[in-house]
């Protein structure tokens, strides 16, 4: 039996992001933009998907890692009313997803905002709309065992 260690409640989402890696000190994009999902989300983090992590010799997971001043900075445009959101974040873990002839990568991510950041809340308050229905989009695509 496997026991749920997460520290908050994941919603499963489809929503489209673009990740750029940035020092964040200096405000400096180091690479980027990358674009991909966020598949599930929670108020500490979220899974993305991504279609490419490397962009030169950057890669978006091992080379933010490797150095504590770089961070992530996701942009959301939250559908109906692609209100822009923008969240840092750390990644935390990387594998590969696949499905039939899809390949492409699955990354956690940790948001660097407390979870009562108003930041956070105006996001939650903005995806419950048609939250629903992106959300069984993704499902009905993938096994459960993909978020």
């Amino acid at each position: 039996m496997i026991t749920e260690l997460r520290r908050s409640k994941r919603v499963t989402d489809y929503l489209p992001i673009l990740v750029n890696a940035k020092n964040k000190t200096t405000g400096q994009r180091l690479a980027g933009p990358f674009s991909g999902r966020i598949i599930d989300i929670s108020e500490h983090g979220a899974c993305l998907l991504m279609t490419q992590v490397m962009q030169n010799a950057y890669h978006v997971f091992h080379s933010t890692r490797e150095d504590d001043s770089r961070v992530l900075q996701l942009t959301i445009n939250v559908p109906p009313k692609n209100i822009p959101f923008s969240i840092t974040a750390h990644p935390v873990w990387l594998d590969l997803f696949r499905r039939d002839k899809i390949r492409a990568f699955k990354m956690g991510i940790e948001f660097l905002t407390s979870p009562g950041d108003e930041q956070i809340k105006h996001l939650r308050k903005a995806m419950e709309q048609q939250q629903k229905k992106r959300g069984d989009w993704w499902s009905s695509h993938t096994i459960s065992d993909s978020a």
